[in-house]
């Protein structure tokens, strides 16, 4: 299996670097990460009219509305290398009509713009907003060798603000509302181990280009089909019980912890080359007030809920490939057995999660952080 990142899409985009004179956000355990763009703002091709001087192209591959990897821009973390991914290059779609950006009769450009447009309250069209910038440096600093408590997320290792001159054009845009936070407006840089998302926004996804996805990783045997399909099973059991492994006192709440917000693991994740979930889009994950532990516990159980079948639609496809390179033929029956093992295996040294087995169901018991929550029993599997 491959160790360096994978880029399956195609880097159909051309972009170039700009220097930028603001400050930059930067999480404390990002500051020594380097990539070759730092102080450098990632924009269209049609920018490069403002800014005297040639511009060596940089190409991209379009990662969701506002978002792009670069291929060519690799750094080393944690023992794995990363691809850098940006959020906030412009949008390349327009919210309300097809075609070209239009604002009274003004034909902008097909290529990626930024606005004023408030997106979701929190965000500018194109780009990202300080408040969101901050709290995703805040997350990111919870980061221990790439995951919160086995939980693994695409760090922001930058937010970069827009020029002045940008700032000032991409305000004059907008289509009903304008986001009147205060601060400028920022491009974020974080590291991806992929383009491959699960099933939704990425040219490959594991749901829909399977085999293309797997001969990428270079997954050609069982042995290493076993060992995908094991980190497979416990980054994605870490993201089904990320309130567990975060919730904690506060002394305002009472508890808190994070949770996905607005986002969802089958499109807001990529997958590293050994089968490692990373969530990607961490702007969606928010602290969340938690006033008792009846709370707590509705919360935990509705997470793993939410989020089960995206995660089970991946085993599935993994599991019958692992069939079909064992040469193997079994009944659902059969399946839910092999299953049950082998997330015995996969999270014998999760300190988060137990299984508990009876005859016919095997149940997953969460095991909160601290003591102020106590353990929360769910059906996994029904045997019969």
């Amino acid at each position: 299996m491959r160790k360096e990142p994978v880029a399956i899409g195609r880097a159909c985009e051309e972009l170039i670097a700009i220097p930028t004179d603001g400050e930059n956000i930067i999480p404390a355990n990002m500051k020594n990460v380097k990539t070759g763009l730092e102080d450098k703002l990632v924009v269209s091709m049609n920018i490069s009219d403002h800014i005297p001087g040639d511009h060596k192209k940089i190409l991209a591959i379009p990662d969701g509305n506002r978002g792009a990897i670069l291929p060519d821009f690799k750094t080393e973390l944690w023992g794995r290398s990363f691809f850098v991914g940006l959020k906030g290059i412009g949008a390349r779609t327009s919210m309300f009509e097809d075609g070209p950006l239009d604002f009274g009769g003004l034909s902008l450009s097909h290529e990626p713009q930024f606005m004023s447009e408030s997106w979701f309250g929190e965000n500018p069209w194109g780009a990202m907003s300080q408040k969101v910038c901050i709290e995703d440096k805040l997350v990111t600093e919870l980061v221990n060798r790439g995951s919160i408590n086995g939980f693994y997320i695409c760090p922001m290792i930058r937010a970069t603000p827009l020029p002045e001159w940008l700032m000032k054009e991409a305000k004059s845009h907008f289509w009903y509302r304008r986001l009147d936070r205060p601060g400028p407006y920022y491009q974020q840089a974080r590291l991806m181990p992929s383009d491959v998302r699960l099933f939704y926004q990425s040219e490959a996804t594991l749901g829909r280009k399977t085999a293309e996805v797997l001969k990428a990783f270079r997954i050609s045997s069982s042995e290493d089909m076993d060992s995908f399909i094991d980190k497979y099973i416990s980054s994605g059991i870490a993201a089904l019980t990320l309130i567990t492994r975060t919730v904690q006192k506060h002394e305002i709440w009472g508890l808190a912890a994070l949770d996905f917000i607005d986002v969802w693991l089958d499109k807001d994740s990529v997958l590293a080359p050994d089968g490692t979930i990373y969530f990607a889009d961490i702007e969606g994950l928010d602290w969340i007030p938690l006033r008792d532990e009846a709370e707590a516990i509705l919360r935990m159980k509705r997470q793993f809920d939410r989020n089960y079948y995206e995660f089970m639609y991946g085993l599935d496809i993994l599991l019958k490939e692992r069939q079909r390179l064992s040469n193997l033929h079994t009944s659902r029956l059969e399946l839910r057995q092999i299953l049950a093992e082998r997330l015995d295996l996969a999270l014998k040294r999760d300190l988060f999660v137990e299984l508990n087995r009876t005859e016919n169901t095997l149940y997953i018991e969460l095991i909160p952080q601290g003591e102020e929550v106590p353990k929360v029993s769910i059906k996994m599997l029904d045997f019969n």
